[in-house]
């Protein structure tokens, strides 16, 4: 039986290709100011490739574009811009446009949690700029206890301050590498979040999403399963 549900943030509840291409655009518009419209939208197309949906640090990711883009860009340029995106990042974050139904019809039949890589700031802030704090039972960030998925401790961690197993979670999640790796070394289902329908993906054999409604018929069935044993 499915108790608990536990919700990656970025990419998974916001926007968060949107919320990344917003604050590239904030940033780097003055560095370019001789790029025509269409040479400043590849820029930010090449920017969105390195990004990587936010999975590995936004220094690293900045490398490909410095090697591609940097004779416009100063000598301080990472010591500027990485701090610039930590403090700044949650100024442009959005809900997916389903995220508060799915939240208001899941609160009171499931309890309901976060659990977010990341820093500290960056992530409360950005959680609570999209006013959606008062739909969980817990929120929890990696910057906050020092370990990040898809470290099982996390998990078994949000668990047990639920007050259930792991077995009776269900993680949501868009990264595989860190939500799906993880739920899955710790022994929770999950819902991988996949909203590009040409992601080849051969060895997961598990639930797929494209969009949070879907979870209402992923609940259903499994529940209904577990019943029936």
């Amino acid at each position: 039986m499915i108790k608990a549900l536990i919700f990656d943030f970025d990419g998974t509840l916001s926007n968060r290709q949107k919320n990344a291409y917003e604050v590239f655009n904030d940033y780097f518009r003055k560095y370019y100011p001789e790029f025509s419209d269409i040479e400043y939208e590849a820029l930010l197309q090449d920017m969105m490739l390195y990004d990587c949906n936010g999975s590995i640090s936004v220094k690293i990711r900045m490398y490909p574009f410095m090697q591609k883009y940097g004779k416009n860009l100063p000598d301080d340029f990472l010591d500027v811009f990485v701090p610039y995106y930590t403090q700044h990042m949650f100024e442009f974050t959005e809900l997916k446009k389903e995220t508060r139904e799915v939240l208001e019809t899941l609160q009171g039949k499931y309890k309901l949690a976060i659990m977010s890589n990341g820093d500290s700031f960056s992530q409360h802030s950005k959680i609570k700029k999209v006013d959606i704090e008062k739909y969980f039972d817990v929120i929890v960030v990696s910057g906050d206890i020092g370990f990040h998925k898809p470290d099982k401790r996390i998990f078994e961690y949000v668990a047990d301050k639920l007050g259930v197993k792991t077995d009776e979670c269900l993680m949501v999640g868009d990264v595989f590498s860190s939500d799906i790796l993880g739920a899955y070394n710790a022994g929770m289902p999950c819902a991988w979040m996949k909203t590009d329908p040409e992601k080849q993906a051969d060895y997961y054999k598990g639930y797929v999403i494209s969009d949070l409604r879907q979870l209402f018929d992923i609940l259903d069935e499994v529940n209904n399963e577990r019943t029936d044993n």
